[in-house]
């Protein structure tokens, strides 16, 4: 991985984007979009239209071009975040970082190379951008899912156009909720893959021959990049393995240096990593269909960064070299920096064809439930997209989380008397049967083992962790949630607007709230038992502009502080007052860590109380020095970062502050 290319975004984050209103010439079935108005079109950037698609418990940034993740290389996109968030407090997020994945295309036309390659450091080699467009299907009034994105991209030497279509879904299943992939089908666990489909159309008058098609990625994973940290060599322990039994090839992190087999975070304690693997599968390649391929129809390849192919005929060797067997199926490297390689092919393709090829990427924690999630993706396929769906999602506005008087928080959200009467098309019937409320809190931490034996995941394929991985750490938006309260809808009010109270709440405290609907399940002609499924947290919030202003997207709930704009407490002599205080006054690290969910100094804070718009806070030492002051702009509480006029850390000490009228005393140990 190129490190020094960072600089490269300052070019790409000024790309212009352009609305059009053309039509997706292959989305001819019941997810076109295009014709049905639903999404809006983005047509080529001078450089590269980054559009983000999710299935709610992955992120991919993309373009046009047919480029997966961070083309920079500068971790600026959350290439792959799993599960389910790209900004996340406290320093947590990344999960892994891809850099510059795309597309390998190569054919020949009269025995001579040519080629559409993305991924490359170079941006793209033969390739010119079509448009993008991206929505929900919205095909049934009980649910909008899934989610899929259209794009298509010419490559002019090849007389090609490639057409890819991506489709997603955000339920997880009965039983995991957080790191685990669930069974395929047994808990209709279908959120932690996306289905690719890739059409190559040949334009021109000439034959092309051996054609090829390969997903080359490098996926740098690691657990807790913070954003990032350059100073840890994450990249440099990848580990890329082959499931003979899914033909799914893989990349996750090698942790012990000296085994392939440890995925588990031994070695990595203060990044918690979690054993995710990354993956990418075939489905339907050229109309053979899974259960009918064969080893020879995948390449499954990988390389080091010295080991680079430089030409279209070296791409070619290496995406074709499955299907003379001469591929690393069965080679498992040791960890190093990696790239690696799915590639189908070669086919020959005659003027004016087409071929159509499916595959999935995909996430799963450790090798069994990596398997699980490829063939929940296959089996979607097979259902002809037809899955089983959970109801609509209720809807917070973005005040719908608030303090009340009292120091209790209250959600509100709405759900139309329509939604409820909703007819379930996998049922063929109403069946909503209410909703539950869950909630996401900074306090008390927990570690990674607690997690994993959690969701039953405390024992993987390769084996089990001899110790804790890693320090314990606080919930964040991703989770874990807990549920709070569950129902019928008229425990929570009626005519569309809906609530709860939360009373377990401490002031100054951060928590993450969302509300999901859930229904009775049934008998499905198609899928047989369904159990009682429930929309996705998501989903529960209006779509929010992407980080680059490109698109609107869903998002995690976001963090929510109790706080009060006049706090009444009693004070040491007995009696209500509402003057200025300081909390947590001591400041200790392990505190803040602990229960206010921050684990780096960016987020190290001490919250001053009833202060007043148009008062100022100084704070001295001991020895009567000025160490810092602020006018507050405003009325309620404010947080300093424990960070002096000068700039700097304050140290380990007693100091005193003065708010208006009012006086007292703090500590820092740090």
């Amino acid at each position: 991985m190129n490190i020094l290319n960072r600089g490269f975004w300052s070019l790409t984050i000024g790309a212009s984007l352009v609305l059009t209103l053309v039509s997706f010439v292959d989305a001819s079935d019941k997810y076109d979009l295009q014709k049905r108005g639903l999404v809006s079109t983005y047509g080529p950037a001078d450089l590269q239209t980054y559009v983000y698609h999710t299935n709610n418990a992955m992120w991919m940034g993309w373009d046009s071009y047919g480029n997966v993740g961070d083309q920079t290389c500068g971790a600026v996109i959350p290439g792959w975040v799993y599960p389910g968030c790209f900004t996340v407090e406290g320093g947590k997020g990344f999960l892994n970082y891809n850099c510059r994945a795309g597309y390998w295309i190569v054919g020949k036309i009269g025995g001579e190379y040519f080629e559409g390659t993305t991924g490359e450091y170079v941006l793209s080699r033969g390739t010119e951008p079509g448009e993008t467009s991206q929505g929900w299907a919205e095909w049934s009034d009980y649910n909008k899912e899934p989610l899929i994105s259209n794009t298509d991209w010419a490559i002019p030497d090849l007389n090609m156009t490639a057409k890819a279509r991506r489709l997603s879904w955000s339920f997880p299943g009965t039983t995991n909720t957080y790191y685990k992939i669930g069974a395929p089908t047994s808990t209709y666990d279908f959120n932690d893959f996306v289905i690719e489909e890739i059409t190559l159309i040949n334009t021109g008058t000439d034959d092309i021959t051996d054609l090829i098609l390969g997903g080359k990625a490098d996926h740098d994973v690691a657990w807790n990049v913070p954003f990032p940290d350059w100073d840890y060599a994450f990249w440099t322990d990848d580990v890329v393995d082959y499931d003979e039994v899914t033909m799914t090839t893989m990349e996750l992190d090698g942790d012990d240096q000296g085994s392939a087999r440890n995925d588990f975070g031994i070695d990595d304690p203060y990044r918690d990593y979690r054993g995710v693997r990354v993956a990418q599968t075939p489905i339907n390649l050229a109309g053979k269909n899974h259960d009918e391929l064969v080893p020879t129809d995948v390449t499954h390849y990988w390389w080091t960064g010295d080991e680079d192919p430089q030409t279209a005929a070296a791409r070619w060797t290496f995406a074709s070299k499955g299907s003379r067997g001469e591929d690393k199926k069965t080679v498992n490297p040791s960890p190093m920096d990696m790239r690696y390689l799915q590639a189908y092919g070669p086919y020959d393709l005659a003027a004016g064809d087409s071929i159509k090829l499916v595959f999935a990427v995909l996430a799963g924690a450790g090798l069994e439930n990596t398997q699980n999630a490829a063939k929940a993706a296959k089996q979607a396929y097979d259902w002809d997209y037809s899955l089983p769906m959970p109801p609509a999602a209720p809807q917070i506005a973005a005040n719908g989380v608030e303090t009340q008087s009292d120091g209790t928080v209250k959600i509100t959200w709405t759900y139309s008397d329509a939604q409820i009467a909703a007819v379930d098309p996998d049922i063929g019937a109403a069946d909503f049967s209410g909703f539950r409320v869950y909630r996401a809190a900074a306090a008390p931490s927990t570690n990674t083992e607690a997690l994993m034996s959690a969701e039953g995941s405390s024992v993987d394929a390769e084996g089990s962790p001899s110790e804790a991985p890693g320090p314990e750490w606080p919930a964040h938006a991703a989770g874990p949630y807990k549920v709070l309260s569950e129902g019928p809808a008229s425990d929570y009010g009626s005519g569309g607007t809906y609530s709860f109270v939360d009373e377990n709440v401490a002031i100054g405290l951060m928590y993450w709230y969302y509300v999901a609907a859930y229904d009775k399940g049934g008998t499905s002609t198609i899928h047989g038992s369904v159990p009682s499924l429930e929309s996705y947290y998501t989903m529960s919030y209006p779509m929010v502009s992407d980080p680059y202003g490109r698109i609107d997207i869903p998002t995690a709930p976001p963090a929510f502080t109790v706080s009060l704009e006049t706090l009444t407490y009693t004070d040491m002599d007995g009696g209500e007052s509402t003057a200025p205080f300081v909390a947590p006054n001591p400041w200790k690290r392990e505190v803040m860590t602990t229960y206010f969910g921050a684990d780096n100094p960016a987020v190290f804070f001490m919250r001053f109380y009833n202060v007043k718009a148009g008062q100022d806070l100084q704070i001295f030492d001991v020895t009567g020095n000025l160490v810092f002051e602020k006018t507050m702009a405003s009325t309620g509480s404010y947080d300093w970062n424990l960070v002096s006029r000068n700039r700097t850390q304050v140290t380990t000490g007693v100091y005193f502050w003065k708010v208006g009228d009012t006086t007292g005393k703090l500590a820092v140990i740090r």
